[in-house]
């Protein structure tokens, strides 16, 4: 075998190692939200977007801080998310094609908590007008289990909590009179016991 011919092995079997390597250090693709043919997600503590059907990612955000919990506007030119910048988690909101993060809530947050708590002022989703996000905060309660959701506008101003007490999660029906929630929060809980019973309730507005 001549050199030029060890030569190109070597340089394929290092190309074949940086690939594997590469690979292996990819991280969890967590928490997507899609719209017509877009997908949001987090990857690597940031946001990202990608085609539905596949193809080239475009990173949203690269602030050390993660974001998490992107959830696209009705008219999909906005993206809702939960910052967890500087120890604080908040409710931002940010173009689709990308941009500067907006913060709109706040009060000051309950986070970073434990694995099993999950995240403060984690974004559900969006009212069907288009003009606020649903999220869940425990700014209101005295143990951490107890959370409520709460609406703010896009353009920013003062958290509305809605009609009932405690909420773990909810989303609006597409009429938008009603409201599909669960009393507690289970997305983070890999154990069996349950402290009370978490039931899906409905509420007319």
């Amino acid at each position: 075998m001549n050199i030029r011919r060890l030569f190109s092995a070597a340089m394929l079997a290092a190309t074949l190692f940086i690939s594997i390597s590469a690979s292996a250090q990819t991280k969890l693709l967590r928490f997507p939200d899609i719209h017509d043919d877009r997908v949001a997600f987090t990857y690597g503590g940031d946001l990202w977007t990608a085609p539905a059907a596949g193809g080239t990612a475009t990173r949203l955000t690269a602030h050390p801080g993660v974001e998490v919990f992107a959830k696209f506007s009705p008219d999909g030119k906005w993206i809702a998310f939960t910052g967890q910048y500087d120890g604080d988690e908040q409710v931002y909101v940010i173009p689709a094609t990308g941009g500067e993060p907006k913060q709109l809530t706040f009060y000051p947050a309950r986070g970073p908590l434990t694995p099993r708590w999950g995240y403060d002022n984690q974004v559900y989703g969006w009212t069907n007008d288009g003009k606020s996000i649903v999220f869940k905060s425990l700014r209101d309660s005295w143990t951490l289990p107890e959370a409520r959701l709460y609406t703010v506008s896009v353009n920013g101003g003062a958290a509305e909590p809605l009609p009932m007490p405690e909420a773990g999660s909810g989303a609006f029906s597409p009429d938008g009179a009603k409201m599909v929630y669960s009393p507690q929060s289970r997305d983070f809980r890999t154990e069996k016991a349950i402290w009370r019973r978490a039931s899906q309730s409905t509420l007319h507005f």
